[in-house]
This record gives structure tokens, sequence and C-alpha cells, in this order.
């Protein structure tokens, strides 16, 4: 058997491979460390790798698997997570020279759920400093998109993503505040869930944005985002912001069709924030799942996009807020220039301006709540451009307020009403690189946004991701 190739799989291929033992997790662990070596010197998606922890994780779930005890589709399986998850067996820094060497001393809540499911933590992967924007080139370097090593691999998420394209583990785990799960995974052509704010806990998460921050899985399917999901869902006492909804079984009803379902599209949105062959690929996207028996309602969401000219505001406030107005003001040198001057928008933010951004919200909230009385799921692009150039994600790129803006258009707003969304693959664009949908729903409705996302996958153009062989 190919093992190497086995790592290009999904999970839901190789986890009944290894409850039949007609795979050893030793064997894919292996194989999969094998591939990070390998390939992973040109994508630099790790940042560490615990390649002794991983085989001895490996050995113990083999043998749990030959005394008959299988835990479920995570057993034995070797996935990723990004460096701001606290692990007690290796550093925890998140992309920063402040936390360098850090060793946390119990493991997030996230490492545990998977812990408990058998998983298999391969390593680190890279994240922007403090999970903003820019990889400090004195931190490591940073992670490349393994379609074009010349276009940008996603913001902070970026090496969870790469990892998961270029099959150096299953699936990984990131965060997002404004789009970092939803835009590294459109522009690495993979699926990236946010949930419902709270779904997952982010305990001993490093913080960012206490309003904002999610914590949600990549993967190469949609049926494998729900593996995930469904591992690590649901109330955290030790959370204080963990909801209390029951999660259920996410994947029960994946594949009963989307038949009479109501999919809600605003074209002039789409027109005024995304190119032209975005926008086409997106109504393309609509079209077939009309076809699956979707019912097609316009919906008004032109003016979402408002809320984004508030986020630097409330993001820089709550990073200030998170990390101690006193501390930061005797460190600011240490800061790479992007966190440095995004908490210098939190010291100079007023309280007028909170109101101002806490009445938007209010605003779009009202907006979400009119379009979900008439439509179940909305569709939108996964972002408004095809995959940016590289010096987007420069360690020091000089972006203005209303291009920060722009660039969320699409993302941002999901985060301050914390509405689930799922990003999806759409093909390629006319040079080749991925383009990315995402979906809607309301809060916590992942199972219906999974089966919605899981109807989009099986119409969609088919995708051959990079590093799908032995080259």
């Amino acid at each position: 058997m190919d093992i190497d190739g086995l790592c290009c799989g999904t999970i839901s291929q190789v986890a009944p491979l290894i409850e039949n033992r007609s795979v050893s997790p030793v064997e894919l662990a292996s194989a999969m460390l094998e591939r990070i070596d390998r390939i992973d010197q040109h994508l630099h998606a790790y940042v560490h790798i615990d390649a002794a922890g991983a085989m001895k994780a490996a050995v113990a779930a083999q043998q749990q698997i030959l005394s008959g005890t299988y835990l479920g589709p995570l057993h034995g399986i070797p996935l990723g997570i990004k460096d701001i998850f606290d692990t007690v067996t290796m550093p925890t820094e998140a992309g920063s020279l402040q936390l360098r060497g850090r060793m946390p001393d119990r493991n997030a809540h996230v490492v545990d759920r998977l812990d408990a499911a058998g998983a298999i933590t391969l390593g680190k992967q890279a994240t922007a400093e403090f999970a903003f924007i820019g990889y400090p080139a004195n931190v490591a370097p940073a992670p490349v998109n393994p379609w074009a090593e010349d276009r940008t691999p996603g913001m902070s998420s970026g090496g969870s993503a790469v990892a998961v394209a270029a099959s150096l583990c299953f699936g990984a785990f990131g965060s997002d505040t404004g789009g970092s799960i939803r835009f590294p995974s459109a522009v690495n052509g993979i699926v990236g869930l946010k949930p419902t704010f709270g779904r997952i806990s982010r305990r001993g998460v490093h913080p960012f944005s206490a309003t904002l921050d999610h914590v949600g899985p990549f993967a190469r399917s949609v049926t494998d985002v729900g593996l995930l999901y469904r591992a690590v869902a649901g109330r955290d006492e030790g959370d204080p912001f963990s909801a209390g909804a029951e999660v259920g079984d996410p994947l029960a009803a994946i594949s009963q069709g989307v038949r009479g379902l109501r999919l809600g599209i605003d074209v002039r949105y789409f027109e005024t924030y995304a190119e032209s062959e975005v926008v086409k690929a997106t109504l393309a996207a609509v079209s077939r799942l009309e076809d699956a028996g979707m019912k097609l309602v316009d919906v008004d969401l032109f003016n979402l996009p408002e809320i984004c000219n508030h986020w630097l505001a409330v993001a820089g406030s709550e990073a200030l807020r998170a990390y101690g107005r006193e501390k930061f003001r005797q460190t600011i040198d240490r800061f790479g220039r992007n966190v440095r001057e995004l908490m210098t928008v939190g010291q100079q933010t007023a309280s007028d301006d909170l109101l101002r951004a806490a009445e938007a919200r209010r605003r779009t909230e009202t907006l979400l709540d009119v379009a979900f009385g008439s439509a179940d799921y909305l569709l939108l692009p996964g972002a408004g451009s095809r995959v940016p150039p590289l010096s987007m994600m420069s360690v020091e790129p000089d972006v203005p307020a209303e291009a920060v803006a722009a660039g969320i258009a699409f993302s941002a707003p999901f985060n301050f009403t914390g509405h689930p969304t799922l990003s999806l693959p759409n093909g390629l664009d006319a040079d080749g690189l991925p383009l990315g949908i995402q979906l809607v729903a309301r809060p916590f409705d992942e199972a219906g946004l999974l089966k919605v996302g899981y109807a989009a996958e099986l119409s969609a153009p088919s995708l051959t991701r990079p590093h799908d062989s032995r080259a």
C-alpha cells in the first residue's frame, strides 16, 4: 500500500482503514513526518515538530486498536495546530519573539479534546505575530502558498491552511478574528469552518480580540471538517464565552440533500466588493446549488461591510486590553510593526468610537435577522479577489484602513455577529489558482451549514491539490 499517497487522502477515507487495521497509526504518522521533512523545508508551514511525541502517541493508538479499543474516526489521525494553542509538549510562541521558548503548563481545551479522541498532534503551525498580520522574519520564515510561491498563504492561520493543502497533516485548528480561517482556506483550496461564537472553547488559546475571536478546523473535505468540529465543540466551564447550546451530531443529516432549502444571495453586494472573475465563479456555485434543489432568494446584504470600518478600533482596543496597556507602553519596541500599530490604534480609540462600533454591530445583526427571515442560508464569495500577491502578508505592509475594510468585506461581518460560516473550494481561476465560496447559517446551525456545504462540494469543479503525489 502506498502510505505516502494515503497521506493525501481525507480523514473519512483513512479512518476506516485504521479501524479495520489495514493501516497502522505508526505507519501513517511515520509517513506524514517523512512528508513534512521532505516538503515543508520549502513551505514553512510548521514552526515546531514533535516527532518523538507523535510517534509515542501513534504507538499508544496502535496498541489500543489492536486490543479492541477504537475511539472513533480521529483515532490515530495525524493533525496539526496553530501556534497560539497551548501545548505542554511544545513551545507556544504565537509568532512573537516576546514568547520565544514559552512552555505552557497545561494544554488548550481543544488540544485535550483531540488527545481524548486519539488524534496525533504532529506539531505547531506558523502564525502571524499574535494572530494578526505579517510573519516576522526574525521569528520564522513565512509559510508559502503551495499553489504559487509568489502568492499569499492567507492571514494569520496561513501555516495551518498550507499544511492541510499540501497534505502535511489531515486537518488542523486555527483561529479567526476577521477571516483568518476562511481566507486561508479560500486561497489554499481547502475547507475551513468558523463556527458560531462560543461553540468551541478558546481556553488556552492566545487571546487577540475577546468579542471577535473564533476557533475552528481546516480539512480537505466538508465531512472531515465536521469530524474535527464534532470532536471539540461544546460547553467548557473554563471559558466564560463558551456557549451552552447543545451540539448534537452535526454529521447526522449531512447527505440528506438540500431540496427545498432557501439560499439567499445579493448580487449587488458581490459586484461591489469582488472582482468580476470571483463574481462569475460564485454565481456558478449558486446555479449548481439551485440545480441540487435549493430555492434562490434575493436578500439585501449591501450594507453588511459597514461594520468592517470599525474592525481596527474594536480589535485594537481588545488586543491592547488582553496584553495590558501599561505593559505595551513598556515593551512597544519589541513588537513587529503590524501589532505595534494595531495596539496604537487601540490606545487612540475613544469611547465614542466603540459606541459607534456597537451601534454598527447592532445594525449588522438586524440586517442579518431580516435576511434570515426569508433565507435559510446565505452564499457569498470566499474572498473578494483572486489569490493576492505574497506582499500582502509581508512583515511590514503599509495597508490603509479602507483597504483593510474592503479586504474583509466578506468575512469580518460574521466575526462581529458570531454567525457560523464555512469556506469551500470553488474551482480554479484563469491562472490555475484556487477560488472559494462561503456559506453562512443562523447561529448554532452548524449541522445545516455542513449539509449545504456537502451538497456544494459534490457539485464543485474538481481540484487536484498541490503535492498530491511523491513529487
